[in-house]
């Protein structure tokens, strides 16, 4: 009788219709949460994005911008002049055509202090936090100078020459001592992205780097590796995994067919299927170009110059293990493999890119 009972409940239209009313009431309050918390994340995003462009690039605060971000804006404006200042005294200090990358001055200390309660730097602070990114010489000249009866010879002198630093990583160190704490990776992460945003001009906070068309990473890669101090290896390629890589590709480099859509597209690596976490090696020597964690695209990333207008590009990371500017030795675990960005499933996409053109990797490896 029971089971009889249940099966007419389950056959009875006006049920089902009750069942799914009572269903939608409880999960109505749980999906209005979750489309809130989007929209307030994506507008947070959004806010961020607009501070840093009114911060670095000046210009009218709207009125519509919450009121703790127009001081947070405000206050660290005031910062930049002062930084901007000590950044004019150190390279009256330097010789030749050196000089100061104002803009990753600027966006370290705006990674690391935008968002603090009442924010303020003096002079003497400005011009220690801009020390951060130089070395101080003794280098000695020969200069004339004159005896009692004013004939002229030559002697000896020393003096003090500020010179800026080049590799990141002894920055962020520095850096780390000035602020009294550890410069983390996400802070790496996060001014990599800021000083990319302001070097070239891109706010869109919903799209991804894009210089002049066609393939933004690609053409970013090509236009910070064209001044590259990187010296070849003459080694050649290894193995990306520990295992070897070659019965595990997915998909070629080359057009294939949309994986996430119709019709064809271009693919400009080789798709390594691996499970979740799998380490990925540097497969040349090198030095980390940048690291990026973007949500869409390829995902958690990280491209190593190899001199010569070379880069490996390894995407759709789970976690990604070195920083911007670190050397890195061919077998270097750099990476753990993943499924961000527009991805299928786990996954290592490997590129490699020459003079920001993309190559068949099996050509290299």
């Amino acid at each position: 009788m029971t089971t009889l009972k249940a099966a007419v409940l389950l056959t009875n239209k006006r049920t089902w219709k009750t069942a799914a009313i009572a269903v939608a009431s409880i999960l109505t309050p749980f999906l209005l949460i979750v489309v809130i918390l989007c929209s307030m994340l994506q507008g947070t995003a959004s806010h961020n994005n607009a501070a840093v462009r009114l911060t670095f690039k000046g210009g009218m605060i709207p009125l519509t911008m919450p009121s703790e971000y127009k001081t947070y804006i405000t206050e660290m404006r005031s910062c930049f002049s002062k930084l901007d200042r000590a950044i004019s005294a150190v390279e009256s200090e330097m010789e030749g055509s050196d000089s100061l990358d104002s803009v990753r001055v600027k966006a370290v200390f705006y990674a690391l202090y935008f968002g603090q309660d009442h924010l303020r730097l003096r002079s003497a602070a400005a011009k220690s936090f801009v020390d951060c990114f130089v070395t101080y010489e003794t280098r000695t000249r020969t200069v004339t100078e004159y005896d009692e009866n004013g004939d002229p010879y030559e002697e000896e002198e020393t003096y003090i020459v500020a010179a800026p630093i080049r590799d990141l990583p002894v920055i962020y160190a520095n850096v780390g001592r000035y602020a009294g704490r550890e410069v983390t990776v996400d802070d790496s992460a996060n001014i990599t992205e800021i000083y990319l945003r302001v070097q070239y001009n891109n706010f869109d906070v919903s799209a991804d780097m894009n210089l002049e068309g066609g393939n933004g990473t690609h053409d970013l890669i090509k236009e910070l590796t064209k001044d590259s101090e990187v010296v070849p290896s003459p080694a050649g390629f290894i193995s990306p995994l520990e295992s070897g890589w070659r019965d595990k590709v997915t998909s070629e480099f080359g057009y294939r067919q949309n994986p996430t859509g119709a019709g064809s597209e271009g693919h400009t690596g080789l798709d390594i299927a691996i499970p979740l976490g799998t380490e990925v090696h540097a497969v040349k020597d090198g030095k980390v170009l940048f690291v990026r964690y973007k949500q869409t695209g390829y995902g958690y990333h990280v491209a190593i110059d190899h001199g010569g207008g070379l880069v490996t590009m390894y995407a759709h990371c789970s976690e990604i293990l070195v920083t911007e500017g670190q050397s890195v030795s061919a077998g270097d675990v750099i990476a753990k493999s993943g499924s961000t960005g527009r991805s299928t499933g786990p996954h290592l996409h490997l590129e490699v890119i020459r003079d920001g053109v993309p190559q068949n990797p099996r050509n290299y490896l």
